[in-house]
């Protein structure tokens, strides 16, 4: 189904490093598909010696079907599931480690309604694994941060987004015995400050810092002594004074109630984030159908009841 799909991408685009963008994978491997798919077939389906490129005959013959197959297969499975009844429809998501944690059980118990039963599961995993996820159909919705400046998510393919919730990207220190921060960031002292890290395999948390850290009135000597890609991990590194780390809000609330964590740098040194929900764009079984129309409910309810709020 990947394949086919890969195919039915680079016809719409007609440029491999447009149609890899879409699909949410690297060029090369998306080249890799393409040639897997027409090592499987036999033939070449893709003349590369022209820009755009086009289809060779045989990849003419291919395309209707190819869409035949794809409706078909979706067609088959919908019908299958809805046969099997909405009683044994799972709905699966794919999100973020914070928000499967902190944010996911209140979410989607407020969304919840006594005639749509809801059996899901989810798959807590870091951000290009996500996106991953839903780009491959192994999950239905998934659930990440946004931000305006950051990286771009899933702006392109057949993919549509809600703003389910928001969260706060805040710079946070252990504390000492009279609960006041082990480590400072606004005093003059020279001296390396320790630093907890988002591994690269997170990605967007880390490039959302950079922004953070770009606007700051002079460089932060901070050096890094240790990353992860769980904000969990980050957070009980923190909690044991070993250097200050940048934290959603909703992963150190209780820590900070509890004086364990103390924020520090200011308003300057914090990022208001989105949490979007997004699934595939297009025809859907009954069950996530249903839940998406809750889901943009809710979201609306939220967003009047804030503008009550700022009023």
């Amino acid at each position: 189904m990947e394949w086919l799909e890969d195919f039915l991408e680079i016809v719409a685009t007609r440029n491999f490093s447009t149609a890899a963008t879409a699909r949410n994978i690297s060029q090369p491997a998306f080249s890799r598909r393409i040639k897997s798919l027409e090592n499987w077939i036999g033939a070449d389906l893709v003349d590369r010696s022209t820009y755009p490129v086009h289809l060779t005959d045989a990849g003419n013959m291919f395309l209707p079907r190819c869409q035949e197959l794809i409706r078909d297969a979706y067609r088959l499975r919908t019908d299958c599931r809805n046969v099997a009844g909405a009683s044994s429809q799972l709905i699966t998501f794919s999100a973020l480690h914070t928000l499967a944690i902190y944010f996911f059980p209140t979410w989607i118990s407020t969304i919840q309604v006594p005639r749509l039963p809801l059996r899901s599961s989810m798959d807590a995993a870091d951000f290009l694994e996500c996106i991953e996820n839903l780009s491959s159909s192994r999950c239905d919705f998934t659930l990440t941060y946004d931000h305006p400046d950051g990286p771009p998510v899933l702006k392109t393919g057949p993919f549509e987004s809600l703003q389910v919730g928001s969260d706060r990207l805040i710079l946070v220190s252990g504390t000492d015995e009279t609960g006041k921060p082990i480590f400072d960031v606004d005093g003059t002292s020279d001296a390396e400050i320790p630093y907890l890290a988002y591994s690269w395999s997170d990605g967007y948390l880390g490039k959302l810092i950079s922004l953070i850290r770009a606007r700051w009135r002079r460089p932060l000597n901070l050096t890094t002594v240790y990353q992860s890609s769980l904000a969990e991990s980050i957070k009980h590194m923190a909690v044991a004074g070993r250097g200050v780390a940048w934290l959603p809000q909703s992963c150190v609330r209780k820590s900070i109630l509890q004086g364990e964590l103390v924020q520090i740098g200011g308003q300057q040194m914090t990022l208001e984030m989105e949490v979007r929900v997004f699934r595939r764009a297009g025809s859907m079984q009954r069950e996530n159908d249903a839940l998406w129309k809750l889901m943009a409910q809710s979201a609306e309810k939220r967003i009047s009841r804030d503008a009550a709020i700022t009023r």
